[in-house]
């Protein structure tokens, strides 16, 4: 019987930069969304006072409201007092253009300030500017493109595929390792299989497409269809498009008795 031959074109590259969301140990209550009126007052005074925190939550308050301009006072005014996570914000409105005009340079300038800072609390941002540094390597916005570059990056902020690390930066690594330039399927598996076991939607669809057709690993139908399965279950367009492809072929049917013992787990 004829193998179904699957596309492995996964997904183009990204463009859009990671904005991550402060791990609530770091913060008060409600320090990266709208504030109630009582709250507001009250972060606000302090802010005035100079407390670092309530300004970073106050003017992520005013951007919320889309009050972009006292937002990116407040977050200006809580970055000069050291504060790394009004940086990454700034540097991102400043790379997309919110609340001020483009300015790319300043943007990327901002998010290596970023990477190189030693404060403990903020360490947790380094991945995550390291993952939109090497877009802007890939992309050659706001530095000159390089594949080497934003490769560099991206390994860094990937971290062996740990959880702490960017998945992000991780599934694209995936991506970046099947195009033709820099291809290499066994690392390009690698990475894929670590951001789909860290929660990457993206990545659990083309690890599905991987095991199917033995790109970087050996064939498994069985795992094909539990990440295509589940990756469809949780909302990926991808794993969802390729299982109804490979559904819609009359040849599916062998691959499908081999993974119904998956399928019954999974109440499909």
């Amino acid at each position: 019987m004829a193998e179904v031959e699957v596309p492995l074109v996964l997904t183009s590259i990204k463009t859009k930069m990671v904005t991550e969301t402060v791990p609530e140990e770091d913060l008060a209550p409600q320090a990266d969304a709208k504030l109630d009126r009582e709250s507001f007052e009250k972060t606000k005074s302090l802010a005035q006072q100079g407390h670092t925190k309530s300004q970073f939550k106050l003017g992520m308050h005013y951007i919320h409201i889309e009050d972009f301009g006292q937002g990116m006072r407040w977050l200006e005014r809580s970055s000069a007092m050291g504060d790394m996570q009004a940086l990454f914000q700034l540097a991102n409105m400043n790379y997309d253009g919110v609340g001020t005009l483009p300015n790319l340079t300043k943007g990327v300038e901002m998010l290596k300030e970023v990477v190189s800072n030693t404060d403990p609390n903020f360490q947790y941002l380094i991945p995550h500017a390291q993952y939109n540094l090497g877009m802007s390597a890939f992309m050659g916005y706001g530095m000159k493109q390089t594949d080497q570059i934003a490769e560099h990056y991206w390994l860094l902020a990937g971290k062996e595929g740990d959880p702490d690390g960017s998945i992000a930066a991780q599934s694209q690594l995936g991506m970046f390792y099947t195009r033709r330039d820099t291809k290499d399927t066994k690392k390009a598996f690698y990475w894929h299989y670590f951001a789909a076991e860290n929660g990457s939607l993206e990545s659990k669809g083309a690890l599905g497409v991987m095991y199917y057709r033995g790109v970087g690993t050996s064939p498994d139908k069985e795992l094909a269809f539990k990440n295509l399965c589940e990756g469809s279950e949780q909302g990926s367009l991808f794993a969802q498009a390729t299982w109804w492809y490979i559904t819609t072929r009359v040849d599916y049917l062998l691959g499908l008795l081999t993974a119904l013992g998956v399928l019954r787990r999974l109440n499909l």
